[in-house]
């Protein structure tokens, strides 16, 4: 049976790349002591104006915030467990005590949908196309492996979301009736993204990465089993898939692709030894957004949108002073300077 350890290392590229951008920048403990709003969820408009705090955490982190498609709700993952840090974050790959969250827009109603229990995971939740639950990846028990679940919002009862035997899912997307998610092939030591419909018919491989092989002697630490594709968003027509990979030329050098669902054919939207994180659509279709880190440049460092067609690549001009991750836009409102969006950051004074 495949450990926990190991396949939740592949899921916690993002923050550990992001632990490498603050080293590299000379910054040693950047955030070591609690503070009320160390961690936080927020909102903005495309412009990067009217920045405003949704719900904040002096010591756990909470990411992969979206919104319902009926923009009354949004969903995220609490962590739970403290690092060596003092602090419960992504990047100590602390998945064992997840839950998922929901909080009304407007800042009120938290609730915790899976309360946490040691050595349970629930993290990484998407809202389905009628905004009534959310899927995620869960274990029933510390002994079994992931998988996707539903939990309805009204009943809060949770069943499984079927997928082909022998693989183990991440993080879910579901436009319409299909659902894609990545999973890691143990044989090619890669991840790479499934496509299905959301009963579990007609389910495929939809991408093919070439990955350098490690060396035989090598462990298998996080770095080793970070080549591949994450975090997998259909377009709103349903035609495309955007994610990120790991190309060659380094720990920091990820790309934003898009890939045909029916040729398959794929398009690199990003520049060379470039890190472009976790991209997702406009509700129009019109641009993606997503994190990038420059590791030689912060000033480089925020959130960036982009077309599909990898033209007008844009920084959103937000307050300094934190690290942001994870973008996402509000359902229905399209591309223009005003439509809202939402993130995570977490504070870092010295990035002022």
């Amino acid at each position: 049976m495949i450990s926990f350890t190991k396949t939740f290392k592949v899921l916690s590229v993002i923050a550990f790349s992001s632990v490498l951008f603050l080293m590299s920048c000379g910054m040693k403990n950047p955030t070591r002591n609690e503070a009320p709003d160390l961690f936080g969820i927020y909102t903005s408009t495309l412009d990067g104006k009217n920045m405003k705090m949704i719900v904040s955490d002096s010591y756990r982190e909470i990411n992969h915030a979206r919104v319902s498609p009926d923009n009354k709700w949004i969903t995220f993952t609490r962590f739970n467990l403290r690092g060596p840090n003092g602090l419960a974050e992504e990047k100590h790959v602390l998945y064992g005590k997840t839950e998922i969250m929901i909080i009304r827009t407007d800042g009120t109603g938290l609730e915790s949908l899976t309360p946490p229990r040691r050595g349970i995971v629930a993290a990484n939740s998407y809202w389905t196309p009628d905004s009534k639950g959310v899927i995620f990846i869960s274990n029933d028990n510390p002994k079994r492996q992931k998988e996707l679940h539903y939990i309805s919002l009204a009943t809060r009862k949770i069943r499984r979301v079927p997928t082909p035997k022998n693989i183990l899912p991440g993080d879910p997307h579901q436009v319409g009736d299909w659902i894609v998610f990545p999973t890691f092939d143990f044989k090619g030591e890669k991840n790479v993204i499934w496509i299905m419909k959301a009963d579990g018919e007609e389910a495929r491989q939809l991408t093919r990465p070439i990955v350098p092989k490690a060396p035989k002697k090598q462990k298998q630490t996080v770095g080793n089993w970070q080549y591949g594709d994450f975090d997998p968003k259909i377009s709103p027509d349903g035609t495309k898939v955007a994610f990120w990979r790991h190309v060659p030329g380094g720990q920091l050098n990820w790309h934003t692709f898009i890939i045909d669902i029916k040729t398959g054919e794929e398009i690199d939207l990003s520049p060379k030894n470039t890190f472009d994180g976790m991209p997702e659509w406009s509700s129009d279709g019109k641009l993606l957004i997503f994190y990038h880190i420059d590791p030689k440049n912060i000033r480089k460092m925020g959130l960036y949108t982009i077309k599909s067609d990898g033209n007008e690549r844009k920084k959103i001009s937000l307050p300094k002073g934190y690290l942001y991750s994870q973008p996402s836009f509000f359902p229905g409102e399209g591309s223009g300077e005003k439509t809202r969006i939402i993130f995570s950051a977490k504070k870092v004074p010295q990035l002022k």
